[in-house]
């Protein structure tokens, strides 16, 4: 059966289901609802031939609000995506391209490109981001409690439950946040961010935590959890928290960018990663010292040094399209006026750490090059 998003109703939010030739309002609201004893309700929002439960209806188009959906068969939303994203309807065999705010359903397929990205959130509340190059399947068919099938490359999942060739990831926490990358071998790498996830293969689980990471090989058990790095030492001899005053982190001087002081090795106090990031952000600009180092700490991996960072350039604040969109080791310095014309622009940057995981972008800051206005 296939679904397509409806329009939402005034109060309530409807999402259409496609039924087959002979099916009843009995066994519709025993596969799709919630409590199958709530099969009047479709009769409010669809005009039916029959009112009698019984009665076998044609092939056709039911509008059923979501709230009284089983979670399995309920949307979810595609809430941003950047550069080339497709996705797939289950049972299809062409990709189309996304559009901002679409519906996806069960077994729906999506793709992103080179320097592509796509955020998927469903609506029982779990978060998905997909990196570039990866495909990953949503509530695949056959696998019962499965938010994701990662098929390919790397996601960030707040709560998701995955499964990848190699290796099941389950959550056991409300805020359980990780990033899970499936290699060409294979091989899946979990890390953990925040809370605790359970990581089974071949008949063993693992229970990894914050900070830790495990690797599964293909018909192999999980790795032992292996505890991340140290955060790069952010002062020099000393080991203050990152506040307002801690010092600037990722600088823009003149045009020149760098992540200024980090210091690879050292260590900073577990309560950096808890560092409260105000609420007012100056802007970047030519002419700024840099950006406030709290920035930073939101993009962080969870107990991981920096090993490079995506730096990404746009005229426009939405990031639609970018002017620059390059990664760089943590140590370069790369000098905009050489690479930019003259004007203002919007500059955001995630970092990477030593595992190969992308952090999340940083919030997009006005920055002006040369002469613009």
């Amino acid at each position: 059966m296939l679904f397509r998003p409806a329009n939402a109703g005034a109060a309530e939010e409807l999402q259409t289901i496609v039924v087959k030739p002979g099916d009843t309002l009995w066994s519709i609201s025993n596969t799709y609802l919630k409590d199958p004893k709530k099969w009047n309700v479709i009769l409010k929002y669809n005009r039916l031939p029959s009112a009698d439960p019984s009665i076998a209806l044609p092939g056709m188009p039911l509008r059923v609000p979501s709230t009284l959906l089983k979670e399995e068969y309920r949307a979810a939303k595609l809430v941003y995506f950047l550069n080339e994203v497709l996705f797939r309807r289950t049972g299809a065999s062409d990709w189309n391209a996304v559009s901002m705010k679409m519906d996806l359903f069960k077994s729906d397929t999506l793709r992103t490109r080179a320097d592509a990205r796509a955020d998927v959130k469903f609506y029982t509340g779990q978060i998905l981001n997909l990196f570039p190059n990866t495909i990953a399947v949503l509530r695949p068919p056959g696998k019962k409690n499965v938010d994701v099938e990662l098929l390919a490359g790397e996601m960030r999942g707040l709560r998701s439950r995955v499964i990848t060739a190699s290796a099941r990831i389950t959550p056991k926490t409300k805020d359980t946040e990780f990033g899970a990358k499936l290699k060409d071998d294979l091989t899946t790498i979990v890390q953990v961010y925040k809370g605790k996830a359970d990581v089974e293969a071949q008949g063993k689980t693992v229970e990894v935590a914050a900070g830790f990471a495990s690797e599964v090989k293909m018909d192999m058990a999980p790795s032992d959890p292996v505890k991340l790095p140290p955060l790069p030492e952010l002062q020099p001899g000393s080991a203050t928290t990152l506040t307002a005053s801690a010092g600037t982190q990722f600088k823009d001087e003149g045009g020149v960018v760098s992540l200024g002081n980090l210091k690879k090795g050292g260590n900073t106090p577990s309560k950096l990663q808890g560092a409260e990031v105000p609420k007012g952000v100056p802007a970047a600009s030519a002419d700024a010292k840099g950006i406030d180092a709290n920035e930073i700490v939101k993009m962080l991996s969870v107990g991981n040094p920096v090993q490079s960072y995506h730096l990404q350039v746009s005229k426009d604040q939405a990031f639609g399209t970018t002017v620059l969109d390059k990664q760089y080791d943590a140590f370069d310095k790369i000098d905009l006026n050489g690479l930019l014309p003259p004007g203002n622009y919007f500059m955001r940057v995630a970092l990477v750490d030593l595992l190969g995981f992308e952090g999340k972008f940083s919030a997009p800051r006005p920055l002006k090059i040369g002469g613009g206005r």
